[in-house]
């Protein structure tokens, strides 16, 4: 489903109930949205078709009849992952019925200041507007994960309605913003968000967001598809680093920022590169090694190329301020292994040699023995004819000599 930045309101058989529906799993760090300068701008030609008047013709609102017309009883089946983020044929479909519910004044409130104010209550009503459409394989224990994914889009429907109303940079007063109300808002509840958004302190909370975003260089170009099935698509058990890889790559002819897409293309290749040498034996580093190599490592809780669902913590299994030693130790002990390996080898090795040695010289002692003990049959022989001889016996020089010649 494509990314419909430009729908003002959602209609259903009773007429507009909200912002249009957005991103999936739109948070700060994972839109692809960023504004670019028209220096920026790669000269592409944008999807869109032209009218008579010549001008491009947008896409109009988007209704969820799927969901809205399913018979009474029958429910849409949704799937989660491991870390709890909706997955398989049903999800993108679910996201938007779950962003169509967030921008439903009734059954989220405009006038509250962030999720957090949504009451149990409200909460409670957004759970059985969810259960009545779909249905989950423990409800009670994916509720958790359906509220943060709800979250999500409710803080993703607020960031676009206030850039869209709020920021635009024709409006110089709050007065003028007042004024510049979206229509399926009433005044009051429209005042209610100019105030909140006009607050110092929320400028300042926002200021800072701002500029935390803009530190980000490398926008991915999943468009409305989320880390979790992407990761699906890819393969059940796949690394960061096939993640990063086939999110970064550009799949369409969509105007984007180049800077951000030489970088993506820079990163990219280098990535693939190592894999290459990995796979020819020119080195032996695993994908979370070539992830560091290339991007640095992981920093502040937040789990680079996976979306939401897992921390550095849950996934190194370590605090981020623990990560470096940890690291440290696991180089350690691997260094320890391989000299105890190679200890173990050279022992190994001096052992055969003892053994070897010791075969030898045992070899060598039987034959001194076995000559030994010839060399003694011979002179005894001698010595009893020699007494023989003495006693008047014969003497034979042909025994004599026989004996000493094969001696």
């Amino acid at each position: 489903m494509e990314d419909d930045t430009d729908t003002e309101a959602y209609y259903d058989q009773e007429g507009p109930i909200g912002q249009g529906v957005g991103l999936e799993d739109a948070c700060p760090h994972d839109l692809d949205i960023e504004p670019v300068n028209e220096r920026e701008v790669m000269n592409i030609e944008e999807e869109g078709e032209l009218n008579n008047s010549g001008t491009t013709r947008k896409r109009g609102t988007v209704y969820c009849r799927k969901l809205t017309m399913l018979p009474p009883g029958e429910k849409l089946n949704v799937e989660f992952d491991e870390d709890g983020n909706a997955i398989g044929p049903h999800a993108s479909l679910f996201s938007f019925f779950l962003g169509q519910q967030v921008r439903n004044k009734s059954v989220c409130p405009v006038q509250v200041k962030g999720w957090d104010e949504c009451t149990s209550e409200t909460l409670d009503h957004l759970w059985a507007c969810v259960k009545e459409k779909c249905s989950f394989d423990d409800p009670e224990y994916r509720r958790e994960s359906v509220m943060k994914h709800a979250q999500r889009l409710f803080r993703d429907a607020r960031s676009k309605l206030k850039r869209k109303y709020f920021n635009d940079t024709r409006l110089k007063t709050k007065e003028e913003r007042l004024k510049n109300k979206p229509s399926e808002m009433t005044k009051i509840e429209w005042k209610f968000l100019v105030d909140h958004w006009s607050d110092e302190k929320f400028k300042e909370k926002s200021k800072k967001a701002s500029e935390s975003r803009a530190h980000q260089k490398m926008p991915h170009y999943n468009g409305t598809k989320s880390f979790a099935r992407l990761r699906q698509e890819i393969v059940w058990k796949c690394s960061r680093v096939d993640v990063l890889v086939a999110s970064r790559t550009r799949k369409s002819k969509k105007a984007v920022n180049v800077l951000a897409l030489e970088k993506n293309t820079l990163v990219v290749d280098e990535i693939k590169k190592l894999k290459e040498q990995r796979d020819q034996g020119l080195n032996d580093k695993t994908d979370e090694q070539i992830f560091q190599d290339v991007l640095g490592k992981d920093t502040h809780g937040y789990l680079r190329a996976y979306g939401p669902g897992k921390s550095i913590t849950q996934h190194f299994k370590v605090k981020p301020l623990r990560l470096d030693l940890s690291q440290e130790l696991i180089e350690v002990k691997k260094k320890a292994d391989q000299l105890l390996e190679e200890a173990r080898k050279d022992a190994e090795n001096a052992r055969m040699e003892a053994e070897k040695a010791k075969k030898e010289a045992e070899a060598i002692r039987n034959d001194v023995d076995k000559k030994i003990e010839q060399n003694n049959a011979i002179w005894e022989k001698k010595f009893h004819q020699l007494m023989n001889f003495i006693k008047g016996g014969t003497y034979s020089n042909d025994d004599v000599s026989g004996n000493e010649s094969s001696s």
